[in-house]
């Protein structure tokens, strides 16, 4: 008998799902950013000063940013992984309802982290190596002719 399996069987899955749940997350603070568009825009509109298209255009660079980190996140994409555990750490300091939901961001990529849903980076080694990359030159003598 082979064991294939390290740990629980549905601890992948379960994992899996988790990170399913933490990209849907960070589509609803999309979401939430882009609510602050709106208002941005609205108090633009009723104020006509130039500072305050401050706020909708953070808010909407803040808005795409949260989107492509919870598509990615949701396609188990490494850079993704790291991203998600930034804006959760930046998250926590926003008390009570983003600290609670930086806590679960943070559980949630941890957990499929650890169960290994995300690749991993490795090196190549010397049989990888790509042979037009040359950094030592050829001692060919040369032939006078």
């Amino acid at each position: 008998m082979t064991l294939n399996r390290v740990g629980r069987p549905g601890s992948a899955r379960s994992a899996r799902r988790l990170v399913q749940v933490a990209g849907f997350i960070f589509y609803l603070l999309a979401v939430q950013a882009l609510v602050t568009v709106g208002v941005g825009v609205q108090v633009f509109l009723s104020t006509r000063s130039t500072a305050d298209l401050l706020l909708p255009s953070v808010s909407l660079l803040l808005a795409c940013a949260y989107a492509g980190v919870g598509f990615h996140l949701r396609r188990y994409r490494l850079w993704a992984r790291n991203f998600a555990f930034a804006f959760a750490a930046i998250s926590l300091f926003a008390f009570p309802i983003g600290t609670g939901l930086g806590l679960v961001i943070v559980a949630c990529v941890a957990s499929a982290n650890f169960a290994r849903v995300f690749p991993s980076l490795r090196r190549r080694g010397a049989e990888e190596e790509s042979p037009l990359l040359r950094f030592e030159p050829e001692l060919v003598p040369e032939q006078a002719g």
